[in-house]
């Protein structure tokens, strides 16, 4: 296939599955405002909620990859709109003052939803893109991810300011998702016929066999990780009710990022681009955990996603690469590495705990990012 001859009324849709991905990267910076409606006895289970929407990535994926195999990736997709709509909107029908245990149910929902739609909607790119141009195609479909989650914050100060509160986020979103779906179902997707033999549990493990694969595998996790745990952190960073500004920041400048990096990614390989990358991440961590004026803290998390861009797509497209032949297996690895993002909450929640202060949160960042630095090393060695 060449990229001439990729059909956008193909594209769009899948695309727009994307920006429904971003719908699950709510509840770490939302979880500030979630917060504040409890008593300080429930905050540390207030710090769990981000663990309801990842853990289903590490129960899930694996067996949606291979539901994927037997029903198709659009229709496996349009399952996963219909669980993210249902859990939106169950914390919101709850109502106002509704106890916590129906946001863990909604954002369980939520978390169940996006596993699946992330299964198939990466798969389902793969399908109707040239193999040689899968990264860039990945990085267009972050673009829209993130600007999701660029426009959360305008959104919740919006809502704030004309109705007193940021509820009204969860039915515009879940409108969004049926939106999404109904796009989906009148779109006719082809299908693969080279993986006819659902990829098990057993069959995803076994690819990690392959050192690209498993590098990569970690990559995503650690990835996830961080960023989950910037969102958890940064909004804490700063002591005013703006502060859910700076996830504005990080992603407008992860989407500038992201548009930067599918111009490098013609012209240097993807574990060179990643190296740089992360060596850049590193040190603006490191300079968070250091700084406290406001400026400062918006610049960094703003630079900090910059060189966050890509990132993502560069580790699913080296692991694609390394297994071409075991797409879904590997799509069911990388979405289920996704389910790291459920240590984010409490572990970062508990350094800031230990330490009394919210920058010791971003210790857990630091960690993550050095393993992706070292990877991208030895990524490198792999394909050399």
């Amino acid at each position: 296939m060449n990229d001439e001859k990729v059909s956008k009324r193909l594209l769009a849709p899948v695309l727009a599955g994307f920006f429904i991905m971003g719908f699950c990267d709510i509840v770490a910076p939302i979880t500030g405002r979630i917060a504040a409606e409890f008593a300080a006895g429930q905050q540390e289970a207030v710090s769990f909620l981000p663990t309801m929407v990842f853990l289903w990535f590490l129960i899930l994926s694996t067996p949606v990859a291979a539901l994927m195999n037997r029903i198709g990736r659009k229709a496996t997709a349009l399952a996963g709109y219909a669980f993210t709509c249902a859990g939106l909107l169950v914390p919101f029908v709850a109502g106002e003052h509704c106890s916590l245990g129906w946001y863990f149910a909604g954002f369980g929902l939520l978390g169940i939803g996006n596993t699946i739609v992330q299964v198939a909607v990466n798969p389902l790119l793969a399908t109707i893109v040239p193999g040689e141009r899968m990264t860039s195609y990945l990085t267009v479909g972050q673009i829209f991810r993130n600007t999701s989650l660029l426009l959360l914050a305008p959104i919740v100060t919006g809502l704030i300011a004309a109705t007193g509160s940021w509820r009204l986020l969860l039915p515009l979103y879940a409108v969004l998702t049926v939106a999404g779906g109904v796009w989906l179902q009148f779109t006719t997707v082809p299908e693969p016929q080279s993986e006819t033999r659902a990829a098990g549990l057993a069959d995803c493990f076994r690819l990690l066999r392959n050192p690209s694969v498993l590098l990569a595998t970690l990559g995503v996790a650690c990835f996830i990780a961080a960023d989950v745990g910037i969102g958890f952190v940064s909004v804490r960073l700063i002591d005013n009710p703006s502060s859910i500004l700076t996830t504005t920041g990080f992603y407008a400048c992860r989407i500038v990022g992201t548009l930067v990096g599918a111009w490098v990614l013609v012209r240097y390989s993807d574990v060179k681009y990643l190296r740089w990358n992360m060596a850049a991440a590193l040190a603006l961590v490191v300079l968070l955990l250091l700084v406290r004026s406001e400026a400062a803290i918006y610049a960094g998390v703003g630079l900090l996603g910059f060189a966050m861009a890509c990132v993502f797509a560069t580790f699913y497209a080296v692991a694609t690469k390394a297994e071409a032949d075991h797409a879904n297996g590997v799509a069911g690895l990388m979405i289920m590495a996704i389910s790291a993002g459920a240590l984010s909450g409490p572990v970062c929640g508990a350094l800031i705990r230990a330490f009394g202060n919210p920058h010791m949160g971003l210790l857990f960042v630091v960690a993550c990012v050095g393993y992706m630095l070292w990877a991208a090393f030895r990524l490198k060695n792999c394909n050399s």
